[in-house]
């Protein structure tokens, strides 16, 4: 018995000690090398074969491996790839991060990504770029620094928002601006809160409530596999930024400091006080005669008695050179369980206008813990207070623009008494001027400036809060909570002694308080495991919730006791003149997925989903679907290409995909009614009607392109061919007048429209030897738009701009210009046919060039003269670093366009307003050869809008010079800093361009898509100069 007992356990060991040589069971931990945290998530692979495993929340793993397998692989992305030799049942392990892989990855929708896995076309920009420039939104220092983005601002004016456009125009009637998407919460559309009151000259752009260096990064998402989980707000791109957050490792102290000026490049070219004189006149005697007493219309005044003729260059009364000073103050740092980030700073311009000034104090605090490795927290928020003062501008005829340049210049600023010049309706004084042959009268453009109060003050807070769990071994569960809440205040005091509403009411006070409280709640789970050894699967899904009001509130009064009263107060006026207000509200309830696989680092393959439901929505149409789906093949992986040694990288992808714009009213669908009087008796009566049916905005987007790095990574190269298809376009459709619908028409899908081109950003290192480099980026793109349908192929009409079947959004329709009659100085213009007809203005008739009456030229002689927008555009940003010092030079450079110049067609009028120099070159005899008629007051004809005032847009810009200095290690040292830069730049330098306005970058009619491409008395944008200096400790 004891025999077979001992039989059996020799036969057990035997067995045991087989099935050890087979396989055995390796443990360990792996951990971070810089502060030696655990490290979840890390793929653990035995060398040669599929067996494999990732490590849990703490870092820990545990893996058989069979008797062949002698090494253990440890590979996780920002980390150097890491293999060991198996010694025993314990391996412990300690990755390194890996610096050149940190730097590429990429912040997506709901999570990051490996820039070299990404299959969709995102654009990323350092920080870096847009720190310390003396702008007053984030978005203003893009301009030209991203392939496929366009950036055009609006005028010089401050705190004035800027036209953003991805790829090209995605909306006939609504915005055509990107989703912006602040640490992972959307924030407020810039199309939504640009203009609260536009009539008082403030505005307020809600981008400018985020300090610019607060910012880490940028990132344009710009297909529909990139921006596809935002869905119904896609369709125009993604600009998703993060701000910075602590670091592990000592706290750094940082100083920032900057101060300088700024001015206007191109002033406007006006007639002095005797060329005034000269020119009014030969505009009267050309119509009445030399020997008519009407002919002398105006002449010298010596208001102050001086003995001289009064003489003012008001260009010079409106505009000045402003300043500018910012200071910001950040602290940063963290360990193993905290890090933190907090910034406070402040910053005064004023601008280039007489009285226009921004001034804004900021605070961020961005916070992260660790309480436990499966668990992580944090908060992201800032607070943001802004007080600018505005003027008006652009087509007011009090603002900078009209009464600013149109006011004679043989007028002086100040009368007798020391007050404003004014006469007795509190205009500008007339002088010797004949106010009969006025088109407008003068509003004096110093004290519209001095004497009103054009006030907007806003607060701000922007933030977010999240938890991070990780129950389980790659799963990683979030839910964050953001707030975007925005109180806005606007004041505006009109003086009684000038002429306005202040005149009509003797003083008056408007003001208007907006609040808008956003809400924002996203819920998602992020998984992500190993099959084999090649096969990655990374999968994220969610659930979305937001929430809007707004609720603004105004109020008016007039007839004050005093002009030292300029508030609503009770007992300092007289008249309430009235009051308003409103409220509206809109919600979302989303859900979305995205699943990414790639094979070996080889073949990728994603797809993404989302479902807006959408309060704005008609009830028939009230949710959308958005699938996107996309490819990739980095073919440098392949064996074929191993002898290729120049070949770093080669990745082509394509994706395809649909997004929505969902920029609609609140209540676009709804049948709305609005109150009033009939028959002394108060009632309600439709103001809009419905449609059930009315739903997003579509675009149906296709990217395909390519990644290529070349030459030890020296030499990169992205390329992009796009094709948007955008249908479902939201057009109000023409009904019966019979109907009594109010407008007669209904908001309905009805429009389509298309955008293709291509894109490149090549980005190369030219020279790096000992201490001196040379770098370059450069992006070239290029788009073409057409309308494609439209209800009943009937324009879309906005003043000298359409949208038409089978031309691009925006087309001009002009008369055309045939130029001036060399034998007697009338304006030529050719009918729709190509005839040549001249107008007489003493006859106020058309005459042919034979001599005979012919019929008059309409608006139906317009022929589609030219499209606004740029059908190329780009930014070239050359960087040379010698030593400690470095060097900066970006060119910016856009074209293709024609920009429709009314503010010189304003200034060449033949009323009794000043005028260009360019006037002197007037028709005045016989052969002349000129582009100028024959001067003949009050003739409206000759000057009428054609394409003599349409204008090429092209232009090459400096954008940006700047120079800086790291002092030495040797030097901060024994001053007990870490670090101190010094810098200068200069911003806006000059420009190369044809055209002949002021500013060939500016828009008068802002994002109003058909209409762009309009300069009517914009103001230019400014030249700065600033010094600053960065201090760390």
């Amino acid at each position: 018995m004891r025999k077979v007992i001992l039989m059996k356990l020799a036969l057990f060991l035997t067995l045991v000690s087989q099935a050890w040589a087979q396989s055995r069971t390796v443990s360990g931990t792996v951990t971070d090398a810089a502060n030696g945290q655990p490290l979840p998530g890390v793929a653990v692979i035995v060398k040669g074969t599929s067996i494999g495993i990732t490590t849990g929340y703490d870092g820990t793993y545990s893996l058989n491996v069979p008797e062949s397998g002698n090494t253990l692989q440890f590979r996780f992305i920002g980390y150097v790839t890491m293999e060991r030799p198996i010694t025993g049942n314990v391996l412990n392990v300690a990755l390194a991060v890996d610096s050149k892989q940190l730097q590429e990855v990429v912040v997506v929708g709901y999570g990051v990504q490996d820039v070299k896995d990404v299959t969709g076309s995102i654009t990323s920009i350092s920080a870096a770029k847009i720190e310390n420039q003396p702008v007053q939104s984030f978005d203003q220092a893009l301009s030209g620094r991203a392939a496929g983005v366009q950036i055009t601002n609006s005028s010089g004016m401050l705190a004035d928002g800027v036209t953003v456009r991805i790829r090209g125009v995605g909306s006939i009637s609504n915005s055509s601006q990107p989703l912006y998407v602040i640490d992972g919460v959307p924030m407020a559309q810039v199309s939504n809160l640009n203009t609260f009151n536009g009539g008082n000259g403030t505005r307020y752009n809600p981008l400018a409530d985020l300090n610019p260096n607060d910012i880490e990064s940028i990132e344009v998402l710009k297909d529909a596999a990139a921006a596809a989980l935002y869905g119904s707000r896609a369709a125009n791109g993604v600009i998703l930024v993060t701000t910075k957050r602590g670091k592990t490792g000592t706290t750094k102290i940082t100083y920032d400091f900057y101060t300088g000026y700024n001015e206007i490049v191109r002033r406007p070219d006006l007639l002095n006080g005797d060329d005034f004189i000269t020119i009014q006149n030969e505009k009267a005697s050309n119509r009445f005669g030399v020997d008519d007493p009407k002919s002398v219309i105006t002449g010298n005044v010596d208001i102050n008695g001086d003995g001289k003729p009064d003489r003012t260059n008001w260009v010079d009364e409106v505009f000045r050179k402003g300043k500018v000073h910012s200071h910001q103050l950040s602290m940063s740092g963290g360990n193993e369980k905290t890090s933190y980030y907090g910034s406070v700073s402040y910053s005064d311009q004023s601008g280039v206008v007489v009285a226009n000034r921004l001034r804004r104090g900021a605070a961020r605090l961005n916070l992260d813990v660790t309480p436990k490795n499966w668990l992580k927290a944090g908060i992201s928020t800032s607070f943001t207070k802004t007080l600018n003062n505005g003027v008006l501008a652009e087509g007011y005829l009090a603002g900078v623009g009209v009464a600013g340049l149109n006011a004679p210049s043989n007028l002086p600023v100040y009368g007798n008494d020391g007050f404003y010049y004014l006469n007795s309706t509190g205009y500008l004084g007339n002088g010797a001027n004949d106010q009969t042959y006025l088109l407008n009268r003068f509003y004096h453009p110093r004290a519209t400036l001095d004497l009103q109060r054009n006030q907007n003050t806003s607060q701000r807070m922007l933030g977010n809060a999240y938890i991070e769990v990780q129950p389980v071994r790659n799963l990683k569960v979030t839910s964050k909570f953001g707030i975007d809440y925005i109180q806005n205040f606007e004041d505006q005091y009109s003086d009684p002694r000038i002429a306005g509403l202040g005149w009509s009411y003797n003083g008056l006070v408007q003001t208007n308080n907006l609040s808008r409280n956003q809400w924002n709640w996203s819920n998602y789970a992020t998984y992500s495991f190993l099959v084999g050894e090649q096969h990655n699967f990374a999968a994220t899904g969610g659930i979305e919730y937001q929430e809007v009001v707004q609720n603004s509130i105004g109020a008016y009064a007039g007839d004050f006791a005093d002009p030292f009263f300029k508030d609503i107060i009770t007992g300092t006026f007289a008249e309430q003149i009235g009051s308003d207000g409103a409220r509206t509200h809109n919600g979302f309830d989303s859900y979305f997925g995205r699943l990414s696989y790639d094979f070996g680092n080889k073949y990728y393959a994603e797809v993404a989903f989302r479902a807006d439901a959408f309060s704005g929505f008609g009830m028939n149409n009230k949710r959308g679907y958005f699938p996107a789906g996309s490819v990739g093949w980095r073919i440098s992986e392949e064996s074929f290409l191993d002898g290729v040694d120049f070949l770093n990288d080669l990745k082509l992808r394509a994706s395809y995909g649909i997004v929505g714009n969902s920029n609609i009213a609140d209540f676009a669908s709804r049948t709305l009614y609005g109150g009033g009087l009939y028959v002394e008796q108060n009632g309600l009566s439709p103001v809009q009607v419905g449609n059930t049916n009315l739903k997003w905005e579509t675009s149906n987007k296709l990217d395909i392109g390519f990644d290529l790095s070349v030459l030890q990574d020296r030499v990169g190269l992205t390329f992009d061919y796009f094709n948007t298809s955008i249908t479902d376009l939201v057009l109000n459709a023409p009904v019966l007048r019979t109907t009594g619908i109010p407008g007669a028409s209904v908001s309905t899908n009805i429009g389509s429209m298309n955008n293709k081109g291509f894109e490149l950003a090549l980005n190369t290192v030219n020279i790096e030897k000992n201490d001196f480099s040379w770098s370059t980026n450069f992006n070239f793109s290029k788009v073409k738009n057409e309308v494609t349908s439209l209800y009943n192929d009937v324009p879309v009409v906005s003043g000298s701009s359409q949208a038409a079947v089978g031309y691009a959004i925006g087309e001009f329709k002009l008369i055309r210009w045939a130029g001036v009659n060399p034998d007697n100085g009338m304006a030529m213009f050719l009918s729709k046919d190509g005839v040549v007809k001249q107008y007489d203005p003493a006859t106020q008739k058309y005459y042919l060039l034979d001599g005979s009456e012919t019929t008059q030229i309409t608006g139906d002689d317009a022929v589609f003269a030219g499209n606004p927008y740029p059908k190329w555009f780009g930014g070239v940003d050359n960087t040379f670093r010698y030593k400690d010092f470095d060097i900066g030079v970006f060119f910016q450079f856009s074209g293709g366009n024609k920009i429709l110049n009314q503010t010189r067609a304003g200034l060449m009028t033949n009323y009794m307003n000043n005028n260009l120099n360019e006037i002197k070159d007037r028709w005045q005899k016989p052969g002349d050869i000129t582009d100028v008629p024959r001067l003949y007051l009050q003739d409206n004809v000759s000057t009428r809008l054609s394409t003599r005032w349409l204008e090429d847009g092209d232009f090459l810009r400096l954008r940006q010079l700047s120079i800086g200095y790291n002092v030495p290690s040797e030097l901060t040292d024994k001053a007990g800093i870490s670090t101190l830069r010094l810098y200068a730049q200069a911003q806006n330098v000059f420009v190369l361009t044809a055209y002949k306005g002021f500013d060939p970058e500016v828009n008068t009619n802002r994002n109003v898509n058909i209409a762009y491409g309009v300069d009517n008395r914009s103001i230019p944008q400014a030249r700065s100069f600033t010094f600053g200096v960065n201090i760390g400790l």
